[in-house]
This record gives structure tokens, sequence and C-alpha cells, in this order.
């Protein structure tokens, strides 16, 4: 650039040259000389002698022109050195060959979005997300005999899971209704889908209802089957799905959490191995018909001491509690087959739960076996497709188009059978606890939108035997939900 300056400069003086020399030769005044400043003489060069020999008026003109030329090019030779060494000492050290190549700029910032999902934060490579998904459920609770009316908050759950370097999960989740406390907190290695680790507190692999997320649930409680399998636990399992999800499986070792209970602390160094398998026979295949059918079975093992607790109806009401002194003393056991049958608009699943445990009371040890089962289905009568998971309408409640939302009904029956020797050998109260429940219930699932439910389910639960006269009152109810969840 500095060179072609120069030359644009030297052409431009040699363009004005004939103008100078017709001026000289024309019959007038000779112009005034410019007055050119005096160049000191060089070294050993005598004061009065000049440096060099004088030239013509043009070519001095030149000459001086270019001098100052030499000049502005040394002080801005100066400014380019020092950029230059300044952006030297921000680069980053390595081969200087490689200076002179323009080095890509890896992506910044990041991503925010808020969508039916939940709130997402996204970095620009993708390899770090962090996901905000509260769900609320506000219920409400009319009894037609005994029980008390009321109004509750149900669930208050802000959840929060992310991703660390594409391949690292974790959840965290709070339960702020009620007492406060943590039901979700696990760390999740997920390098294939096909095997993962999982640890931390989470839902161990066994009851189908009770792995079913609570903002999907078709009633809004679980019914009877889930009094015989743990809440949740603390250890660690293995899982993943093989073929597409042909295979789902899970395999775990845990503390080892009673029937229906949420597991925070251990009272023993025995720990419960607990594992399950679901088939999708028909997942890879192209019978669109079949695709959503599920066949498995799940399990448990572990010894298991301290206090038994009570078995309840879906709404919580305790109907089975063992008796003073009474504690589980020995090995425990859970056997669970289930399956499941998703098409078109119609869903229908169903568990069996066989509950078998170790008690022990001052002079007695014995085993006993708790069984239990239901059946749930759901139909769209909007036509949606039904699913385990979120449902979202076609067209979501919008009194601008005339969007309805979905509308699901919902039935349910199922059993809960109590050992008879639970009461042959007093190890329970046969006028304070029933040995045998029945519940079914019917319901309403309005989905207004995909993060919006407005649900209306009544349940109604008999029992045989649990009161000194005989039978325990029926219990029947009304529920409703307003749920926002994401």
């Amino acid at each position: 650039m500095h060179r072609l300056g120069r030359c644009c400069a030297v052409l431009l003086l040699a363009l004005h040259l004939p103008t100078m020399a017709a001026a000289q030769t024309a019959p007038t005044e000779p112009p005034r000389q410019p007055e050119v400043p005096q160049v000191p003489p060089a070294p050993g060069t005598p004061p009065n002698v000049p440096s060099s020999p004088q030239l013509p008026p043009a070519e001095q003109r030149i000459e001086e022109l270019e001098r100052r030329l030499r000049l502005l090019e040394e002080k801005h030779a100066g400014a380019y050195d020092a950029a230059d060494a300044k952006a030297a000492d921000k680069a980053p050290a390595g081969d200087a060959k490689e200076t002179d190549k323009a080095a890509p700029k890896a992506p910044s910032g990041v991503a925010v979005g808020y969508g039916p999902e939940g709130v997402a934060v996204t970095s620009a490579d993708g390899k770090f997300q962090l996901r905000f998904r509260p769900y609320v459920q506000a219920d409400a609770r009319f009894f037609l005999d005994q029980g008390t009316n009321t109004f509750l908050m149900r669930r208050v759950r802000p959840a929060m899971e992310g991703t660390v370097f594409e391949y690292f999960d974790w959840r965290l989740m709070p339960e702020l209704s009620g007492t406060p406390n943590v039901q979700d907190a696990f760390v999740n290695i997920r390098l294939f889908r096909e095997i993962q680790l999982r640890a931390g507190k989470f839902k161990p692999p066994v009851g189908l209802e009770r792995l079913l997320s609570d903002p999907d649930l078709p009633f809004l409680e679980r019914g009877l089957p889930t009094n015989l399998v743990p809440d949740r636990d603390i250890g660690a399992q293995l899982h993943g799905d093989i073929l597409g999800g042909t295979v789902v499986y899970a395999a775990g070792y845990f503390n080892g959490a009673p029937d229906g209970v949420n597991g925070d602390i251990d009272n023993n160094d025995k720990k419960d191995v607990a594992g399950r398998i679901v088939l999708r026979p028909f997942q890879p295949t192209f019978i669109e018909p079949l695709r959503k059918l599920g066949l498995g079975i799940a399990a448990t093992r572990g010894t298991h001491t301290g206090a038994l607790p009570p078995y309840r109806t879906p709404v919580g009401t305790p109907f089975f509690q063992y008796g003073d002194g009474v504690a589980a003393g020995g090995t425990h056991r859970r056997l669970a087959p289930q399956a499941y049958f998703y098409v078109g608009p119609f869903g229908i699943f169903g568990e069996y739960t066989r509950s078998t445990q170790i008690v022990i009371a001052p002079g007695l040890s014995t085993r006993l076996n708790h069984e239990s089962w239901q059946v749930v289905g759901s139909f769209f009568i909007s036509g949606e497709e039904a699913s385990p998971g979120t449902v979202t309408p076609k067209r979501a409640l919008n009194p601008r188009n005339f969007g309805t939302g979905a509308v699901e009904l919902v039935a349910r029956y199922g059993e809960l059978h109590i050992d008879g020797d639970a009461f042959t050998l007093r190890v329970a109260d046969a006028t304070r606890s029933a040995r045998k429940a029945v519940n079914w219930g019917v319901g309403v699932n309005w989905h207004l939108a995909r993060n919006f439910k407005w649900m209306v389910d009544f349940e109604r639960t008999s029992f045989e035997g649990g009161s000194p006269t005989g039978d325990r009152p029926t219990e029947g109810l009304i529920l409703t939900r307003l749920q926002a969840a994401y």
C-alpha cells in the first residue's frame, strides 16, 4: 500500500510537468520559485559548496515531494509496527507460520428458549443445557359420606435438569407441597442409548403406574398396586433401550425402601436388587396397530428390618396396618408382571404385583404374601393419539379460532388382597384392618393445551372386614385438579 501511494504521487507530478514546461517558455514574467528548504550539507562538505548541483525547478519540486513522502512513510511505519506488536501480544502462542492464517472462531453465547418443554438455556454448540420444568397441581376433594372436604396443593415441584458436555445428565426435583422433601436427585451418564448409568435418588424399576410421570397419570391418584412397590429409593442402576426401543431394561442396587415408601435412609447393611425388562416385539415392524404393545416383568429382592408401612386407598386413607410390636424381619421379594397397549385414541394398561415379606412379632416369625392388580383404560373422544406420555391436543383451547382442546375418558378397576395369615396369626387386627379392598373409578380429562389439564374423577373403594361390625364403610368421593406442567 505504501509503494502504491508513492507511485500515485509521482504519477500525478509527472502529469503536471508539461504544464510547468509550457509556463517556462511563455513570454511572461518567470514564475516565482518555491521556497525549498535547505538540506544540510553532507559531512565533510565545505559550507559554501552546494551538496548537489542545481536542478530545474520542476525536478526540484518532484524531489521535494518525494522527500516529504519518505518522511510520511517513516512516520506511519512506526504506527504500523506498534499495532502489529499489540496484535501479536494478544494472539495465542503457536507456530509463527500460522499467524497469517485466519483462525476459526469458536462459537460463543447461549440460546434461551421458552416453550412446551419449559425454559431451556443452551450453549451455542449444544453440549450444555439447563432446563427448568416445573409443575403445579391444585386439587379439590369432596367426600360423599365420611371424610373432610378440602382444597389442597397436591404437588408443587420446580424440577430442574441439565446436560453437561453432551453425555452427562442430571435432575433435581424438590417437593414444596406439604412437608418439603426431595423427590428426584440423580446424575446419569449417557454415552450410548443402549447402556446408561444412573445414581442418586429416583424411582426403582418396579411398578408400571408408579413409573409413569405424575403429570401424565390418567387419574388424579394412582391405584391400589402402588401400595406394594417402593415410591423412590437411593441407589444406582444400569438402564437403556436396545434396537430402537424394542427392548427396554433396567437393573439396580438400592438401599431397599419398604412398600409405598419414599426412602431417604437405610436401617441395615443389606441392599435390594431390582430389575425390569419390557419387550415391544412389534416396534421394529411396519404393523402400526401393534407397535405400542409392551410386555414386561419386574422383580426385587432384599432384606428389610424395622417398621412396616400401612396400605392406603388411592386418596391416602389407611385401611390396613400391622399391629403393635410387628416389624419386618427378613427377606422381602416382589414380582410385578405388566403390560400396556396403545392404538389410535385408545389406551389400556394392566399390572399385577405380589409382595412377600417375612414379618416378626414377639414369639413369631412368618412370611406374608400380599397381592394387588388393576386395569386402566382411556379413550380420546376428540381423536388424539393415546400415549403414556404427554398428549398434545390437535387444537388447543382458543376461543378465537374455536379450539376446544382434547377430551379423554378414563376408567379403572383394581383390587388388593391381604394374606389371611396376617389375621389368623394376629399380626393385624381384623376389627381395624380390612382383608380386601376393591377400587373402581371413572373420570374425564380435558387437555386444554399441551401444558394444562383439568381433571375430574369419581373414586369408590369398598372393603371386606376392617370394622368391629363387619365391613369398613365404603369410601366415595369426587376429585378435581387443575394442572400446569412442563
